[in-house]
């Protein structure tokens, strides 16, 4: 596959709508051009699609995910850039991650591409049946914007709590506190508590207030922590109940773990040597989102890291576009660093 023919697959991915839930035109037609290039290639029953290329006891997986969230950027490709809803979060990377895939199936590895659904939802059911009905791989390397220079080695955990306040109801000038001011100054000591500084290091508890509706008698929103790796849900929740206080209901919707990988892992390695390759220095990110590395490190034990061109700056933005030279570098590194997994992960024990 030539440059050309990589750019112009990027931007029939970007140009393909594939909001979360929405995803079945996109896999299809990866699936296709999959099948065509030689691969053995399917729909899972959560409409996931895997491509399998190459063959050998070990297995290496490159995983990302097809759908985006909303929100209509205007589609663009010119010689220096492709512009459109995904670009960056993540049709940059899961290209990049296929087009290596498919060319690189003259290595002693069995390359496992999975491009996955609804990553960008609350619950990554994609991610999350991948991990539940897939064998485990050997190695894993996910597919999310790093910057072509860059390994992301660490990702936030989140905690997803639902908090209601309930008053009897009466007339609104009847003497006593409403719901609503309940909630709201109970709110006001959660962000004394936390203030925002959480979403600017990854030490640090990160709170959003979401979904809230605030009725003088019936009042609720939702609350998202990101939690770094030494904050428990189970103490996230204890702490959080206690400064709301007993007027507030609280209740667990959701919570996935922080993850971080050694920089001395097999995949952090590989891809670092791929970047060096290419010329250029390589860095080590941790972030403060999280990603599907987060549900897979659930229970999966196997060297990972997080790899993919583009700028991370622009996910969900309303310019998101990525630049061409960096995606083709991005390939170059994918080829590169399978061809090192390739020549460091050991055959399995006889």
């Amino acid at each position: 596959m030539t440059d050309i023919d990589a750019l112009a697959l990027l931007a029939e991915v970007v140009a393909i709508p594939s909001v979360s839930g929405s995803e079945q035109k996109l896999a299809e037609r990866l699936r296709d051009l999959a099948l065509g290039f030689g691969a053995r290639s399917h729909l899972d029953d959560m409409g996931n699609v895997h491509v399998l290329v190459g063959s050998g006891t070990r297995t290496v997986m490159l995983l990302s995910h097809m759908d985006t969230v909303r929100g209509e950027v205007p589609f663009e490709h010119n010689d220096t850039f492709i512009r459109g809803r995904g670009a960056v979060d993540a049709k940059g990377p899961l290209t990049a991650m296929l087009v290596a895939a498919l060319t690189s199936r003259d290595l002693g590895l069995r390359i496992h591409w999975v491009g996955v659904v609804e990553e960008e939802t609350l619950w990554s059911r994609g991610a999350e049946h991948v991990r539940t009905t897939v064998p485990v791989p050997d190695a894993v390397i996910v597919g999310e914007p790093s910057g072509a220079s860059s390994v992301t080695i660490g990702y936030k955990g989140m905690v997803q709590l639902a908090v209601r306040c309930d008053v009897p109801r009466t007339h609104t000038a009847t003497p006593g506190p409403k719901a609503s001011e309940i909630l709201v100054r109970a709110l006001g000591r959660l962000f004394d508590a936390y203030g925002t500084r959480g979403h600017d290091n990854f030490s640090d508890v990160g709170m959003t207030v979401k979904d809230g509706r605030f009725d003088a008698f019936s009042s609720s929103c939702a609350l998202e922590f990101r939690t770094p790796p030494d904050t428990s849900a189970p103490a996230l929740l204890h702490e959080v109940s206690t400064i709301l206080g007993g007027s507030v209901e609280v209740a667990a919707v959701y919570d996935v773990p922080a993850v971080i990988v050694p920089r001395s892992s097999a995949c952090v390695r590989a891809l670092s040597r791929a970047i060096v390759a290419q010329g250029f220095e390589p860095s080590h990110k941790l972030k403060t989102g999280t990603s599907d590395m987060n549900t897979l490190g659930r229970t999966w034990k196997v060297p990972m890291a997080t790899y993919g061109p583009g700028d991370c700056h622009q996910d969900h933005t309303d310019n998101e576009h990525i630049l061409n030279q960096e995606y083709l570098d991005g390939i170059r590194i994918l080829r590169r660093a399978l061809s090192e997994l390739d020549r460091t992960i050991p055959e399995a024990a006889s």
